[in-house]
């Protein structure tokens, strides 16, 4: 019998220190056990590379599949599974889950997938339905051209939202204080808000990986009007403090 030492299979050069618990015994129960059985170094770093691998789909923080309950006699708007959108996925999928009731069993396609909650018009008295802990995994709540007002907005504070569009909505942004941002990146539409009070925006100081949309999209030759340029130049002043936007890390539209 030919005992192999840690050096001799090379496995001075790896380390299982930040893996977590569960996965990282379970790989030191495999490495031991090919020691003693004598396997080549191949198949021990296999192993090793597996339990590596397991650990990055474990700890990436943003699982896969997950439970959302909703009313189950109140239907709170439509369901879908939206693609992020940005120049490096470059994504546009979509699928709609039907209606948002009940318990519903999601599963994202990838991590760049996310739940999206789009509301009917008279959306303000559904909100507080959306406080079940579970909802927090909503990553989209569209309620643009909606009945909702500003302290309607606290029932969604709990909820890890990537974006939220409150275009053509009556509120003051008194209520975006019960908005937070995303990890990743917090898109925040609030075109056509006509009672918008730009000193409400503070709340975005700070806020880096964020994108706040005031005016609407320009295509090819479009061009900002006098009263877009002053909110514009106001927003920026509040939110980034006359800071370029690559310092700011907000881009405000």
């Amino acid at each position: 019998m030919v005992h192999r030492t840690r050096q001799d299979i090379g496995l001075n050069s790896f380390s299982l220190s930040g893996i977590p618990g569960p996965v990282r015994r379970a790989g030191e129960f495999c490495v031991r056990r090919l020691m003693k059985l004598g396997q080549n170094r191949i198949l021990t770093i296999v192993i090793l590379l597996a339990v590596v691998t397991s650990s990055c789909v474990t700890s990436s923080g943003s699982p896969l599949s997950f439970r959302l309950v909703f009313p189950a006699t109140v239907d709170v708007g439509e369901l879908w599974l939206v693609e992020n959108v940005n120049c490096f996925t470059c994504g546009n999928g979509e699928k709609d889950l039907g209606r948002a009731m009940g318990v519903r069993d999601i599963k994202l396609p990838a991590a760049r997938w996310f739940v999206s909650l789009r509301m009917p018009k008279d959306a303000s008295h559904l909100l507080p339905y959306l406080k079940n802990p579970s909802l927090i995994k909503i990553g989209d709540l569209q309620l643009q051209g909606s009945d909702v007002r500003d302290d309607d907005l606290r029932h969604i504070a709990e909820i890890d939202l990537r974006s939220i569009n409150l275009s053509k909505t009556k509120i003051t942004g008194a209520g975006l204080k019960y908005l937070r941002p995303n990890r990743k990146w917090t898109f925040v539409d609030l075109t056509d808000c006509d009672a918008l009070d730009p000193e409400h925006l503070t709340h975005f100081r700070g806020w880096r990986r964020s994108t706040i949309r005031l005016t609407s999209h320009k295509w090819g030759d479009d061009k900002y009007n006098e009263m877009e340029m002053k909110l514009l130049d106001r927003a920026k002043q509040i939110i980034c403090e006359g800071q370029p936007e690559e310092v700011c890390g907000t881009q405000i539209r």
